[in-house]
């Protein structure tokens, strides 16, 4: 992300953080008419560096990690929109070559992820997704984030936030996937703008079994953090993605 957990955010680094964050319960267009959009959000972010085989086992064709096989670990609670309820998310991604956004921050798959009510539509786009609730908890510079799954906590992160004051950002990310009724990939495009504190990373841990599919997602380190507040963001249809060689 080009910044140390260590240091409070600048102006600058503001938007390189905030990239990180959620894609949409349901890729715009894809059921809902009206425009996408949630607002409400709360998030705190860890970005993370994972194990290389697992990244490139669960990645579909036409996709690659990046060089530090980087990702991050989003916890969030959004109060929703007018077509979305609102609703709880958690998940692991990996950062990806070749899908930037349009100020070079990278594309992200999602490795594994939670969410609660409305589990099973980032399913159909292409992502591991089973129902869970994730809570988040404030007490002054200490922000936790947790998900459970069936009632059993299954990952957590811990930061700390920084002495400077939160500031406002905005910008766009880009989701690849590979939908199971699709021939090829396609990209959902994510716009948003919220308030971003820098924080520090203090922990990150999946707690499962060796036999979970989120187990081989452990992170090998932490990077950076951050946390965002009353964030809003907005998502597009699905863009087909033309591979290489095809």
């Amino acid at each position: 992300m080009g910044f140390s957990v260590h240091a409070c955010l600048k102006p600058i680094a503001l938007g390189a953080v905030a990239v990180a964050l959620a894609p949409s319960l349901l890729s715009a267009g894809e059921t809902y008419k009206a425009p996408y959009v949630v607002s409400g959000n709360q998030h705190i972010l860890v970005g993370i560096t994972l194990d290389e085989a697992a990244v490139r086992a669960a990645l579909p064709k036409g996709l690659k990690p990046t060089k530090s096989v980087s990702g991050g670990l989003n916890f969030y609670t959004s109060k929703g929109g007018d077509t979305v309820p609102a609703y709880t998310r958690g998940y692991v991604w990996a950062d990806v070559e070749g899908y930037d956004s349009i100020n070079g921050t990278k594309g992200r798959f999602i490795l594994w992820v939670a969410t609660n009510p409305g589990a099973g539509k980032l399913g159909k786009i292409g992502y591991d997704e089973v129902k869970g609730d994730t809570k988040l908890e404030r007490n002054g510079k200490n922000v936790t984030g947790s998900t459970s799954v069936d009632g059993k906590e299954v990952m957590n992160v811990a930061i700390k936030l920084g002495d400077d004051p939160c500031g406002p950002a905005l910008g766009t990310l880009n989701y690849p996937s590979m939908p199971s009724t699709a021939k090829s990939l396609v990209m959902t495009q994510y716009a948003f703008t919220g308030s971003i504190c820098g924080a520090k990373a203090v922990s990150a841990d999946i707690s499962v079994g060796n036999d979970h599919p989120l187990a081989k997602f452990k992170p090998t380190a932490m990077i950076w953090a951050a946390f965002a507040e009353d964030l809003s963001f907005s998502g597009s249809p699905q863009i087909p993605i033309k591979m290489a060689g095809n």
